[in-house]
């Protein structure tokens, strides 16, 4: 699945790379994520976290398309509540998730002269370089993958052809890794692990050169 969505994307950008007009910019954010978990052993709360990096944009002005991609450092946290049938619920957290982002994305820029908005969509694809796990002992285990999959879908504005604000909602395609609850299995004496996927708002201000 994920094979053919990048060869359909990569099929459809193809003649923007080549014929389109490149501007150079720094693009910067704000990252809002949060965990899900495929069944109800745990909770997460949503954590703030930062991305920066260097990012190219390609543009075809007469007609509106274009595509940009960029290269980023992320940091992100993660707020795990477990212990769900207990009175007291315990909170865990992991300030110190490094990644490495590539976005893609097919934009539609709609505008006059130098502001407008623009629509962008496209997949994403994030390599953690942290710790491949962190646990509570007697409590849970997480397990983190270190190549992550999902899709973007946005939107935004632009001033003056060297500045855009835009507001991204990413889906994941693939999980983010696997998560173990100690006190669950004791409580149900059974082992379970469940699946982590994670959904974030990202708010970006980009400055082209």
């Amino acid at each position: 699945m994920k094979k053919i969505l990048l060869l359909i994307l990569i099929a459809l950008s193809a003649p923007v790379w080549v014929c389109a007009q490149l501007r150079f910019g720094l693009d910067l954010g704000l990252d809002l994520s949060h965990v899900s978990f495929d069944k109800a052993i745990a909770d997460s709360h949503s954590r703030q976290g930062f991305f920066v990096g260097p990012k190219v944009r390609a543009s075809l002005p007469k007609i509106g398309l274009g595509a940009d991609i960029a290269l980023r450092y992320a940091q992100r946290s993660i707020a795990i509540v477990d212990d769900l049938s207990s009175d007291t619920r315990e909170t865990y957290k992991s300030n110190q998730m490094s990644y490495v982002e590539v976005p893609l994305n097919i934009r539609w820029d709609i505008g006059v002269n130098s502001w407008g908005i623009f629509l962008a969509t496209g997949p994403q694809w994030d390599w953690y370089i942290g710790p491949g796990s962190w646990e509570s002992v007697g409590k849970f285990r997480a397990n983190f993958k270190h190549s992550v999959f999902s899709w973007n879908v946005g939107a935004g504005v632009w001033l003056l052809n060297r500045i855009a604000l835009g507001l991204t909602y990413s889906l994941p395609i693939s999980s983010q890794g696997d998560y173990v609850s100690s006190t669950f299995n004791a409580l149900r004496n059974a082992t379970e692990k469940v699946e982590m996927k994670s959904y974030s708002w990202k708010l970006a201000l980009d400055f082209y050169f």
